[in-house]
């Protein structure tokens, strides 16, 4: 008999792990398995679970210990026969380890982030203490964030996670024609994949873009992800303050990843930090050139297979920009950036590590 997983999350918006939670969702219904999920209320999560046919449930989680949520759980885990409960971030990890504790389940809890580990965190260390008494197997995204979750815990509430990297469809990315850059009857298009919110640190961006306008360099820039929060609108005042409002596009959230991949020519992050970036691993399996600062996915991706900027400066990125469009070995660097993928970061990779675990 196979298991039925119930998948756990508490946020609502589109994010990457986000995305993995609806990936493995998806996959255990495709492989047979009983697959369930809950959220906490109404958004992208919601409407991805109704386009991909996933049964689920909405039920409100607010609050640091909602025991009414932890009880709900429960009746759900014991309606739906669950023989697995698959969580992600800190707030679903605390609640699925409780529930594994409670009805003797086993638990994969999965860190998405650093933000998920906190020092500023409230209970930070109780709620990785439960963790560590529920969950049978806790996984980071990335080496470097299980390296930090094991420094940053000890004793008894010590947590040792394995790593199991985001993976990525790379079907219709890799159908993506490897092309060379020419820039000579057309702009030179640069394009960013992400919500705009602090951390990608968008401004860099258009100034980046300002600083190759002056140099006589014809370029855009497309960004797409979520624009309507209020560091959207103030980025957006700043195109308009510096002038770059024919430069500058902001296409909002996007649905069709290969797409707009298929219409840049370099992919741009100016990120301050990263954890895991799905749009990293995307535009690479699209065969796209990255150009970025340095912010943590050097230790995602050999740094030979990307351009990075010794500072977070837009004179730096136009240094690391220049070796890019100069080099005569652009193809072959693109080739083996898709093998590398394909090999590391691709669903199949992710899906062959998360089942093994569910048994």
């Amino acid at each position: 008999m196979k298991p039925t997983v119930l998948h756990v999350i508490d946020t609502t918006g589109p994010g990457g792990a986000e995305t993995v939670f609806l990936n493995l969702a998806e996959e255990c219904a495709k492989r047979g398995y009983g697959s369930v999920a809950v959220i906490r209320g109404p958004g992208w999560v919601e409407s991805q679970l109704q386009k991909r046919s996933i049964k689920y449930y909405v039920r409100d989680c607010k609050g640091s210990m909602n025991f009414k949520f932890l009880l709900e759980l429960a009746k759900i885990a014991k309606r739906e026969k669950v023989t697995h409960i698959q969580s992600h971030l800190l707030g679903s990890n605390v609640y699925a380890s409780l529930l594994g504790l409670l009805l003797r389940i086993p638990v994969t809890a999965t860190f998405h982030g650093h933000v998920d580990i906190s020092e500023k965190e409230r209970l930070r260390n109780l709620k990785l203490g439960i963790i560590r008494a529920g969950a049978k197997h806790t996984i980071a995204v990335t080496e470097d964030l299980r390296q930090t979750i094991i420094e940053s815990s000890s004793g008894w509430y010590r947590l040792t996670p394995m790593v199991i990297p985001n993976g990525i469809d790379v079907h219709d990315l890799e159908a993506i024609p490897l092309r060379t850059l020419d820039t000579q009857e057309k702009p030179l298009v640069f394009g960013c994949l992400g919500n705009v919110r602090p951390a990608k640190n968008y401004r860099l961006a258009v100034d980046f873009m300002h600083h190759l306008e002056a140099k006589g360099v014809n370029v855009r820039l497309v960004i797409a992800g979520d624009d309507s929060k209020p560091q959207a609108l103030e980025l957006k005042e700043y195109v308009r303050s510096s002038g770059l409002n024919d430069r500058v596009e902001f296409l909002g959230f996007i649905d069709d990843v290969p797409e707009f991949l298929s219409s840049i020519d370099i992919f741009l992050m100016t990120s301050s930090s990263e954890g895991h970036p799905l749009a990293l691993t995307q535009a690479l399996a699209a065969g796209k050139p990255v150009l970025s600062t340095r912010n943590g996915i050097e230790k995602i991706v050999p740094e030979k297979l990307i351009y990075l900027s010794d500072e977070h400066s837009p004179e730096s990125l136009s240094d690391a920009g220049t070796r890019l469009q100069k080099t005569d070995q652009l193809p072959e660097l693109l080739s083996k950036a898709r093998e590398f993928v394909r090999e590391h970061y691709s669903l199949d990779a992710m899906f062959t590590r998360y089942f093994s675990l569910y048994g």
